[in-house]
């Protein structure tokens, strides 16, 4: 955990703190016993629940990093009571206060996914929420119900973009380009009753480059317009291609532009893509 971290958890704090219902927000460690007087139930709770870092899939720039987060919300309630029904309200309000603010004051932003959790959504939100759950009764201690959630933030981007012609088209998110082996043209040209044969050397042959990377947009509209002045370049024609690192790639074909799955919707539009290209000659 570092102080961004510690930001976001007294920004869910805050947002908990104005919750009608609540008396009572604070922060406290993982797991740590919180004993709460009678008097300021209901309690949240709000501790750290552990952090990770993210790229997202098939593109190896940048570093999101993830802070899952935990809210016990605490009452004197037993399950199948009304105050118990209260209590679930008031949970759900506090889940309401967290999303309807997801970048809490810009200190999130939409990320990568969690490779195989699917209980936090949005899947690549700045702040994503898994259902809440009912915690661990014990004898002589609070009903807590429980909000999982996390909060994430780029603290590594991509230095460099890449361009077509230099149109700058891909700048909205991370993109890698790998450049292929060059191709050598040969013939193998047998002859009839003769061990061997002769190899004729027909000069460079294409090579194929490819570019994966994630387009975002503010809105749906915005994306659909971002995919077609790409696919505006599948003409036919070359161009040339600037790579993230400044090196150019000349007589370029785009041959396919592929998406790689459905938009992720998070504060913004994001589409996974691939393009592959054809360089014609070196």
């Amino acid at each position: 955990m570092n102080l961004a971290d510690l930001k976001i958890l007294e920004a869910i704090r805050k947002r908990l703190e104005s919750v009608p219902g609540v008396r009572m927000a604070r922060l406290a460690w993982t797991n740590e016993p919180v004993e709460v007087p009678l008097s300021r139930l209901v309690a949240a709770v709000v501790e750290p629940a552990g952090v990770e870092t993210l790229t997202w899939p098939d593109v190896s720039v940048g570093r999101y990093h993830l802070l899952r987060w935990r809210v016990r919300i605490m009452d004197r309630a037993m399950p199948g009571t009304r105050a118990f029904e209260a209590l679930v309200g008031v949970a759900e309000a506090c889940r309401d206060a967290i999303a309807a603010e997801p970048t809490l004051g810009s200190l999130a932003a939409d990320g990568p996914p969690v490779p195989g959790d699917g209980d936090l959504l949005p899947a690549v939100g700045a702040t994503r929420i898994a259902a809440l759950r009912l915690g661990e009764l014990s004898a002589g201690r609070p009903t807590a119900l429980v909000l999982a959630g996390a909060s994430g933030y780029w603290v590594e981007t991509q230095a460099g973009d890449a361009a077509l012609d230099d149109e700058a088209l891909f700048g909205s998110g991370p993109h890698v380009v790998a450049v292929g082996s060059p191709v050598r043209r040969v013939k193998d040209q047998p002859f009839i009753g003769l061990a061997g044969g002769l190899a004729l050397d027909l000069g460079e042959g294409p090579r194929e480059i490819v570019q994966t990377g994630v387009l975002s947009a503010a809105s749906a509209e915005a994306l659909a317009t971002a995919e077609a002045a790409l696919e505006i370049f599948i003409d036919g024609r070359a161009y040339t291609l600037t790579a993230p690192d400044g090196n150019d790639y000349p007589h370029c074909r785009m041959e396919r532009f592929e998406r790689l799955g459905p938009p992720q919707v998070g504060t913004a539009w994001h589409q996974p893509y691939r393009i592959t290209y054809r360089q014609l000659l070196r």
